[in-house]
Order: structure tokens, then sequence, then C-alpha cells
């Protein structure tokens, strides 16, 4: 697992890059001290996954993983932060990072939350709970709100994806290509008007969609 940090204070940057250096299955490949220097990096080594923290010079961790998404939309981008700020959590939620976290977490969960997104799930520190929605409908149902106009079928994919399962999994589960669920996973892109895999998920959770 390739991994790209971005920290502005050194000590920190330099702890977190030996944390996971002890780990055999991850390989920190770059650093960097600022939003616009990670944008190049992540550019460069086309990393697994991206952490980023919030509050960096230049360009802060939100707009850096705004971009970093737009150009690359299958990178995973987790954030991390100090302060359990609502405005930081909701502009997260909004752009759909795989993973928000608060700097205060112990090394091994830290460690495991980055192999869950690694596999394909979105983890969030607990604090963020009160911004998801969990009044859910009953699954299988539309919507009462379905202003994406999307198919039973596409609510199918999207339970899917909520779940993590990649496009290999969720081909053999519909019996499909893996062709035809990426182009689907794209039709569902295009109708939500998102840029990255992640943000179905988040938007899914947070709208009650599945």
């Amino acid at each position: 697992m390739k991994i790209i940090l971005a920290e502005d204070q050194p000590l920190i940057l330099s702890s977190l890059k030996i944390l996971l250096s002890e780990e055999d299955e991850i390989e920190v490949v770059a650093t960097a001290s600022n939003g616009a220097e990670a944008l190049v990096k992540i550019s460069e080594h086309q990393p697994d996954i991206a952490v980023l923290d919030i509050y960096m010079p230049q360009m802060d961790g939100i707009e850096t993983a705004k971009r970093a998404m737009q150009a690359f939309p299958h990178l995973p981008v987790v954030l991390l932060t100090t302060f359990d700020n609502p405005d930081s959590i909701r502009k997260a939620i909004e752009i759909g990072v795989a993973g928000f976290l608060l700097k205060d977490i112990e090394p091994t969960v830290f460690i495991n939350a980055l192999k869950a997104v690694a596999g394909g799930l979105i983890v969030y520190h607990p604090s963020i709970q009160p911004y998801l929605n969990t009044n859910l409908p009953i699954p299988g149902s539309l919507p009462p709100n379905n202003s994406y106009c999307l198919t039973k079928k596409d609510l199918t994919i999207i339970s899917y994806i909520v779940q993590g399962m990649s496009n290999k999994e969720i081909s053999f589960l519909e019996n499909n290509s893996e062709g035809t669920i990426k182009n689907r996973v794209s039709s569902i892109l295009s109708k939500m008007s998102l840029q990255a895999r992640t943000q179905i998920a988040v938007t899914a959770l947070k709208e009650g969609l599945v």
C-alpha cells in the first residue's frame, strides 16, 4: 500500500512516517508540507491513499483533497485534524473523502483505519456521526426524494458501494461484466453530479438513498 503524507508540522510528519514505515504492508512513497506540494507528489507517485492534514499553508487539506479527487477519481483521501471543527466536517462529507480522523486516536487505530480505507471502506471518527443522516428508508424501496432520477438497479449498485465492494465483487454478485459495472458507476456519478466513488457512498448515507 503506497501512501503520501502531507503535514506542515515537521515533528508530526516525521512521527507519522516512522509509525507507518514500521508496517510491512505500508510504504510512505513521499511526504509534503503543504497542499500544493502534496498535489505534485500525488501526480508523481500515484499513491493508493493520500493522508492530508486539514490545516496546511498555501492550500488546505479540504481544497487539496477536492483537487486530488477530481484529478484521480479512484484515489482515497484521508483527512487528519486536531480539532473537531463542524465546518471542516461538513466540507469533508460534501466532497466525499474516504476518511476523516482526529489526531488523538491511538496509533494502532490509525493504521487499521488506513488499511480499511485501502480495502474500500469509508472510515470516519465517531465525532462525525451527528453530521450523517441515519434515518434510512426500507432497503430496496425508492427514496422519497429521489432527485437524481436513480433507478432501482442504480440503488442496488449504490448499496454495494456503501458496503465497500469493488467493481469486481459487484460484477460477481450481479452476474455482469466488470466493464458493465464500471459503466453503471460512471452513470451514477454523472446523475449525482459527483466526481469520486467515495462521494457516492457518503451522499447515499447522508441523504438516505439506500
